[in-house]
C-alpha cells in the first residue's frame, strides 16, 4: 500500500511539473497577459478547490452512490477492469465506435455500471457517457488515483478559463479587460464546481474555447478553423449540458445581430423571428414536449428530494405536465436563483454559499454607483451575457427546486451574470476609490506586478 501511495505521489508531481512547464510553452498561455508566476498562482487556487471538492464528496457527502464525482469515477473503474476480459467490446464502450447496447457481451460490460447508460426522459437531457469515458482513458496513466484525475480535470478547466479570459479582452480598452480575472478565476462557487470531477469542469474547458473561437467569427478572422472549433465545442457542450449550449446559441445570435449593420442586421432579425415562429407553429408538438420535459425534470428532483429527505427543497408540489406550466414557474425560479441560498440556511455548505450570494447581491447594488453606459463593442458582450444568464437562470430555476443542487447547476449563469456586472462599471472610478482605502493602492500594485506581465 505504501508503494502504491509513493507511485501515486510521484506521478502527481510529474504531471504537475509538466503542466507548469506548459504555461510557458502552449500558445493559449504564452500569448495571454498573465505572467508565468500569475498562471501558477491562479492554477494553484483552482487545484486547491479541485482537491477540496474531492475531500467534500469523500468525507462530507459519504454516500458514493449519490456523490456526483464518484458516480463517474466508479463507473469508469468497472469499464477499465473489463478491458482484460473483453478488450474489443471495452474498446467499443470507450470510443462509442460500433456501440450496440443490444450486444450481449457489451451488456455484460456495462451491466455493473450505475450511470453509464442512464439517460433520463426529456428532450434536452444529457447522459454521463462522455465524462465516464474520459475517466477510463485517464486510468491508463493515473493508476486509478482520484487526485491525479482531479489534476487533469483542473488543467482542462484552467485552459477554458484562460481562453474565456482572452476572449473577453478585445471588448475593453486600455487593459481594462483585466478586471475579468475576478469573475473568471476568483469566485469561490465557480471555482468549486468547475474544478472537480464534474461535468461543469469539462463544460468550462469547451465553453472557454467556444467563446474564444466564436467571438473571432464576428470579426471574420480565420473563418474555417474558428468555425470548426465552434461547432465541435457546441456539440460537446450539448452532450454534457444542453442548457448551456442553448443559452450560448441564443446569446450569440443576439450578439451577432447587434454586430451586423444596416440591411444585414434587419435580415438577421427577420430570419431569427421567422425561425422562432416556424418552430412554434410547425413544430408545436416538439415545443410542447420540451416545455413538458422541464416540468417533468422538476418533478423528478422533488421526488428524489423527498426520498432522500432533503432539507433544502424549495417546493414539494408535483406540477402538472402542461405546455405553459414552465411560464408560471418563472417568477419563483428567478427569485430562487438570485436569492437562494441564504446565510440563514440550515446546512453549513448552504450558509457558505449563502454568504457568497449575499456578497454578490451587495456588489450588484454597489455597482450601480459605478455604472458606465457600454459603447457599441462592449454592448455586444453585455447583450450576450444578459441573454445567456437570463435564459440559464430561468431554465435552471424551473427545473431545480433543491437549493443544494441549485448552487451547483447555476455556476455558468452566475459566471456571465458577474461578467455582465463587471462590464457595466467604470473601472477608473472603482480603482480610484479602492486606492483611497488603507493599503488599497499598495495591494493593487503588488497584485498587478505578480499576476500580469
Amino acid at each position: 500500500m505504501f508503494i502504491e501511495y509513493l507511485i501515486a505521489i510521484s506521478l502527481f508531481v510529474l504531471y504537475l511539473s509538466v503542466i507548469i512547464w506548459s504555461f510557458g510553452k502552449l500558445p493559449i498561455f504564452s500569448n495571454s497577459t498573465f505572467s508565468r508566476k500569475g498562471l501558477i498562482i491562479l492554477f494553484a487556487i483552482k487545484l486547491i478547490f479541485g482537491v477540496g471538492s474531492v475531500l467534500v464528496y469523500t468525507y462530507y457527502y459519504t454516500d458514493r452512490q449519490y456523490a456526483d464525482i464518484y458516480k463517474y469515477f466508479d463507473d469508469s473503474k468497472v469499464i477499465y477492469d473489463a478491458i482484460g476480459e473483453h478488450p474489443k467490446t471495452s474498446f467499443k464502450v470507450i470510443t462509442g465506435i460500433r456501440y450496440d447496447k443490444d450486444n450481449p457481451e457489451l451488456k455484460q460490460v456495462i451491466a455493473p455500471t450505475q450511470h453509464f447508460d442512464k439517460k433520463e426522459g426529456g428532450v434536452i437531457e444529457a447522459n454521463h457517457r462522455f465524462v465516464i469515458r474520459l475517466h477510463v482513458l485517464l486510468r491508463f496513466i493515473s493508476r486509478g488515483n482520484i487526485y491525479i484525475h482531479t489534476l487533469f480535470f483542473c488543467f482542462l478547466s484552467f485552459i477554458g478559463c484562460v481562453a474565456l479570459y482572452r476572449a473577453l479582452q478585445p471588448f475593453f480598452e486600455y487593459g481594462h479587460g483585466r478586471r475579468m480575472i475576478v469573475p473568471v478565476f476568483l469566485v469561490p462557487s465557480i471555482l468549486f464546481w468547475s474544478s472537480g470531477l464534474l461535468k461543469e469542469t469539462l463544460v468550462m474547458f469547451f465553453l472557454g474555447l467556444l467563446l474564444f473561437a466564436a467571438f473571432k467569427l464576428l470579426d471574420l478572422r480565420n473563418l474555417l478553423s474558428n468555425l470548426v472549433i465552434t461547432v465541435v465545442c457546441i456539440l460537446f457542450i450539448y452532450l454534457l449540458k444542453p442548457f448551456i449550449a442553448l443559452s450560448f446559441l441564443a446569446g450569440f445570435y443576439v450578439m451577432a445581430t447587434i454586430n451586423f449593420k444596416g440591411y444585414v442586421r434587419i435580415i438577421a432579425m427577420l430570419l431569427g423571428i421567422g425561425i422562432v415562429l416556424w418552430i412554434l407553429i410547425a413544430h408545436d408538438a416538439f415545443m410542447c414536449d420540451m416545455m413538458t420535459s422541464l416540468v417533468a425534470k422538476r418533478n423528478e428532483f422533488i421526488v428524489l428530494g423527498l426520498k432522500m429527505k432533503a432539507g433544502s427543497l424549495t417546493d414539494t408540489a408535483i406540477r402538472p405536465l402542461g405546455c405553459l406550466e414552465p411560464l408560471r414557474l418563472i417568477p419563483s425560479a428567478l427569485y430562487n436563483m438570485f436569492m437562494l441560498p441564504a446565510v440563514w440556511s440550515k446546512s453549513l455548505f448552504e450558509k457558505i454559499f449563502g454568504l457568497e450570494n449575499l456578497s454578490i447581491l451587495l456588489f450588484t447594488v454597489v455597482a450601480l454607483f459605478y455604472f458606465k453606459r457600454p459603447k457599441r463593442a462592449k454592448l455586444q458582450l453585455v447583450a450576450f451575457c444578459f441573454v445567456f444568464f437570463s435564459l440559464n437562470y430561468a431554465l435552471i430555476g424551473i427545473t431545480v427546486p433543491i437549493i443544494g443542487a441549485l448552487v451547483h447547476y447555476k455556476v455558468f449563469g452566475l459566471l456571465f451574470y458577474l461578467i455582465l456586472i463587471f462590464s457595466l462599471i467604470s473601472l477608473r472610478k472603482l480603482i480610484f476609490d479602492i486606492k483611497r482605502l488603507p493599503m488599497g493602492e499598495k495591494t493593487l500594485f503588488k497584485a498587478k506586478k505578480v499576476i500580469f506581465r
